[in-house]
């Protein structure tokens, strides 16, 4: 039988004897804990960057003021450069972990002119594959300029809703798209009338047949079927048809085309800030060539209504195409 003595209280020196023990059991526990979680968890590493941006204004520019704004500070060290014969005078790319180059000079610069890994802004994807074929061997990543062509296709079907098929114009740059336009094709429940052509004397034949037989125009960008020439050769004849064209530019919209998507410097450098602010833990984070995920949305409300065409305020179309997740 107990007595009273043993079921009284253990003595003060007890209780803070076994309080220490507690205390030394749950330090013990946290210390694992965050061991773990140490082992886990890659370490953050900070790089080393060169922002290769030549000019005092134009696209490049916007896109360096907004990759400013939208980089958190500390994060990476960025050192800006502007002047190519700089980059050649003083070696800064050489003692860089990333070259981040916007525009065709900048990267063909910072190809040349060093070995270091290579990330390109403010190119089309037709440029960066040029670049992979003359510098076979170097690290060279990109966000290009091209949209995802689905996206194209789900700008079409939300402007129209009832179209059965689609005319699209390739290039000889641009043939490499063919079955992955194919592709977003189908899941869009579109048909696609295709033609490319190999130069400029076959662009007016090939507008003709492409006019008269679909709803619609799409030409993808091509150093052929965008050339200045070559878009004044498209308008007009899709005019003359009374054929919508959808376009990739905000100024192919301002000259006559109904409706363009498009990402804009601000955009890839939002897009990149992303890729930064995440915490990169090497130069191989950036590598591979990404569409932009930011995009716009221009329609020519004049060009609508010349065609009699309803179109929907351009915030719901961004929310059409991106699903309801459009970002701006």
């Amino acid at each position: 039988m107990n007595t009273e003595d043993d079921r009284a209280p253990p003595l003060p020196g007890r209780r803070r004897q076994h309080a220490r023990t507690a205390d030394a059991v749950r330090c013990a526990f946290v210390r694992m804990f965050a061991c773990v979680l140490l082992m886990l968890s890659p370490m953050a590493h900070v790089l080393d960057l060169v922002l290769l941006a030549p000019g005092d204004k134009g696209p490049a520019q916007q896109f360096v003021e907004a990759l400013r704004k939208a980089t958190k500070p500390g994060v990476h060290r960025v050192r800006e450069v502007t002047a190519l014969d700089e980059v050649a005078r003083d070696g800064a790319l050489e003692r860089t972990d990333v070259v981040i180059a916007a525009g065709r000079q900048a990267v063909e610069a910072a190809l040349r002119q060093s070995d270091r890994p290579v990330f390109a802004v403010l190119v089309g994807q037709r440029d960066v594959e040029r670049f992979r074929r003359e510098f076979p061997q170097r690290s060279l990543g990109a966000i290009v300029l091209d949209q995802p062509v689905a996206r194209h296709l789900a700008l079409v079907r939300a402007i129209l809703p009832q179209a059965s098929q689609l005319g699209v114009l390739l290039g000889p740059d641009s043939r490499f798209v063919e079955p992955m336009i194919n592709q977003a094709a189908t899941a869009q429940q579109l048909a696609l009338d295709i033609i490319g052509i190999a130069d400029s004397t076959e662009l007016v034949g090939a507008l003709q047949v492409l006019l008269e037989r679909n709803a619609a125009l799409l030409p993808l960008p091509d150093s052929l079927v965008s050339s200045p020439a070559a878009a004044r050769a498209i308008l007009l004849t899709s005019y003359r048809h009374r054929r919508p064209v959808f376009a990739f530019s905000s100024a192919y919209v301002s000259a006559g085309a109904l409706a363009a998507v498009f990402s804009s410097p601000e955009h890839i450098a939002y897009d990149l800030a992303d890729l930064l602010n995440a915490g990169l833990h090497s130069a191989e984070g950036l590598g591979g060539i990404h569409h932009p995920e930011r995009f716009e949305v221009e329609v020519n409300r004049t060009v609508a209504k010349a065609l009699g065409i309803t179109v929907p305020d351009e915030q719901i179309l961004r929310e059409r195409i991106a699903g309801g997740g459009a970002r701006r």
